[in-house]
């Protein structure tokens, strides 16, 4: 099968990484698999280290038709069967190219977009007659879809993010934490708005008052990381509380700390919160979040009210009060039962036979 998969993020995200593993996973499977990303884009960078195709395009914007014939040139060149669009950016553009090119189309949904108005009415035809099919990566999304366009249940499929339990193995017995003091807590995101981090960063001092001695770590970068460093300044934790800049090591970030916060008011499903629960590192997430789902409540992790500090704050030491190593343990299981990215590929791989026929 040979698969098109357009992505318009410009920096490295859950999303990007999303479309890395699927891709080379794919390959695994026999599939060929070819990306249409944004020049100088984390994937434009990556792929091609993995041998997979890569075509750079910048759509500029959403509805710009003159680069459809360029598209439907990448469609017919590739032999393509079957497109996957997983960015706003090239969700007209892609679909109207594989119509036009008498293709399958489908579309990933992986950030909850909620529209109103107009915007609402244009995007249902877009989802109801330019796409044959749509993927959810969370329940969340997908319940949203249907509230909002009315779109058939069976059109909608969900499929979780998938992760590499080798590059996050489970940990060996008497290892489930830090069993250090002071007690490590960390945020792996990107340091944009609508990311609750002001709300964390100030639900802090209210964390410290109750769990001493506490660290905090936030690894990630930016629009807003000289903000989020200034009000960490501004309420005297720079002691408490490191930046440690964009990082690949995740894996060795999560070894050394005890739990992670996913503070996001609205998320489809943060792959950095996944990559802690399959490290044995439970998380604090809001109900916004696709996570809300997932996480068995004071069991397998926490959950807590969006754009609150006093709930996130409760929330993180509730958790660290608990037997909250049990609970990172609880949260492995999950992410082996659901997420393991074999079984995700291949129920993507099941999908795309289904509706190719």
């Amino acid at each position: 099968m040979n698969i098109l998969i357009f992505d318009a993020t410009p920096h490295w995200s859950g999303g990007a990484n999303r479309i890395l593993l699927y891709s080379k996973e794919l390959k695994k499977h026999g599939h060929r698999v070819t990306v249409c990303c944004l020049p100088e884009s984390g994937l434009s960078k990556r792929l091609p280290q993995e041998n997979i195709p890569v075509c750079v395009i910048n759509p500029k914007y959403d509805l710009n038709l003159l680069i459809i014939p360029k598209l439907i040139q990448l469609i017919i060149k590739n032999n393509i069967d079957v497109i996957d669009i997983c960015s706003p950016k090239f969700y007209w553009v892609a679909a109207l190219a594989g119509r036009l090119a008498k293709k399958t189309v489908m579309l990933t949904r992986n950030v909850p977009y909620r529209k109103k108005g107009v915007k609402l009415l244009v995007n249902k035809i877009l989802y109801l007659k330019l796409v044959d099919h749509i993927v959810a990566v969370s329940d969340k999304i997908k319940r949203e879809l249907i509230e909002d366009f009315n779109i058939p249940d069976p059109k909608i499929t969900v499929i979780y993010d998938g992760i590499d339990l080798l590059r996050f193995p489970a940990q060996k017995p008497g290892d489930t934490g830090t069993n250090l003091e002071p007690y490590r807590a960390a945020v792996i995101s990107r340091l944009d708005e609508n990311k609750g981090l002001e709300c964390f960063i100030n639900a802090i001092p209210k964390i410290t008052q109750q769990i001493s001695p506490i660290l905090f770590i936030i690894a990630g970068t930016g629009s807003i990381e000289k903000q989020l460093k200034e009000l960490t300044k501004k309420l005297n934790l720079s002691d408490k509380v490191t930046f440690t800049g964009f990082r690949e090591d995740i894996p060795e970030i999560l070894s050394g700390v005890d739990i992670t916060i996913m503070p996001s008011p609205e998320e489809g499903m943060s792959m950095s919160a996944l990559e802690s629960m399959a490290s044995c590192r439970p998380v604090v997430a809001t109900s916004g979040s696709g996570l809300a789902d997932i996480i068995v409540n004071k069991r397998s992790g926490m959950i807590v009210k969006p754009d609150d500090g006093n709930e996130l704050a409760n929330g993180v030491v509730k958790l660290l009060q608990s037997d909250y190593k049990q609970a990172g343990r609880e949260a492995r299981k999950i992410i082996e039962e659901k997420f393991s990215l074999q079984k995700v590929v291949t129920r993507y791989e099941l999908l795309i036979k289904t509706i190719t026929k």
